[in-house]
């Protein structure tokens, strides 16, 4: 459990909420009502958060910034926000049900195709996509993955806390304590992330307008933990699987992610003749550190 937590933690992050209009929609899935919001106009673009577990309201930063230049559709993954099943188990909540969901919400738009982005967690889903339903996708962005699998999770979290002063540790220590866990598991989780915040980013100032605005309810750890349950007993190593998605696909990392830069050159070594821009002075949020440069790169890959 300690160690389900530790890997929970090291992919949960969170980006500021703003105050976005969008069209509020849902389709039926497998028996479960999955929600989305539908931005701006042009290009249709997936987009698929990290986690597992970060509500889609954490990415409504990032949809405000494309949306200047493509349309964002922001899935609400089962197990999150109000894609929520009545009870949580393998029946509800799986990899195979989610990109089941994706193509629901894809039919409903009526679109033959769509392009999609996937961030951190949403990086690996993303592949996960392309890999079972290449017809489904135009082009593929991968922001900050974590990869094709999850073995860079020690070095990623060495990088993070390599990154934290004594006050950091000290505070998720705090929070570390048995009888703090006990008491309010998703508030003590809830507080390790804000106190390991800084070691995401290149400028420490700007992980404030992260951590500051975080809360408990910005996270659904549970369904995080079934979700990894389900990719270690299906060994979903991406990695291992023939016949790479084909299409163009941009990988887009911050140079000071602290995934290092091994994990986006084997994303490109798994991506024939994929693009891999590294955007400098930027670590896992690049769109909360440089969006300026993350709405370029993107809006230069995808067709308006």
């Amino acid at each position: 459990m300690k160690k389900t937590r530790s890997f929970l933690i090291f992919l949960l992050g969170l980006f500021v909420f703003l105050n976005l209009p969008g069209q509020d929609l849902k389709v039926n899935s497998h028996g479960l009502d999955v929600h989305y919001q539908v931005f701006g106009q042009g290009t249709p673009l997936l987009i698929v958060g990290g986690g597992p577990g970060d509500n889609a309201g954490r990415y409504l930063g990032l949809c405000e910034l494309l949306a200047k230049h493509v349309r964002c559709i922001l899935v609400e993954q089962r197990g999150t926000g109000k894609s929520m099943p009545a009870v949580l188990d393998p029946s509800t909540l799986s990899i195979a049900l989610t990109l089941d969901d994706f193509e629901a919400i894809r039919r409903q738009l009526g679109l033959k195709q769509w392009s999609v982005l996937g961030f951190s967690y949403g990086g690996y889903l993303a592949s996960a996509y392309a890999q079972f339903f290449p017809a489904s996708i135009s082009s593929l962005v991968l922001l900050g993955s974590v990869g094709l699998n999850f073995d860079g999770f020690p070095q990623f979290m060495d990088n993070v806390s390599s990154r934290l002063c004594a006050s950091d540790r000290e505070l998720a220590e705090y929070w570390s304590d048995p009888a703090r866990m006990k008491a309010d598991a998703k508030v003590a989780t809830t507080e390790i992330i804000r106190a390991h915040m800084p070691g995401y980013f290149f400028d420490r100032k700007k992980s404030l307008l992260v951590s500051q605005v975080m809360k408990a309810s910005d996270f659904d750890f549970a369904m995080g933990e079934w979700i990894f349950k389900d990719i270690v007993a299906r060994d979903l190593d991406l990695a291992k699987v023939k016949g790479a998605f084909s299409g163009p696909t941009l990988i887009l990392q911050g140079r000071q992610d602290p995934s290092g830069e091994s994990v986006p050159l084997a994303l490109a070594s798994h991506y024939k003749g994929s693009q891999m821009v590294f955007i400098e002075k930027c670590g896992h949020y690049s769109w909360v550190e440089q969006p300026e440069k993350v709405l370029g790169a993107i809006a230069g890959f995808l067709p308006r």
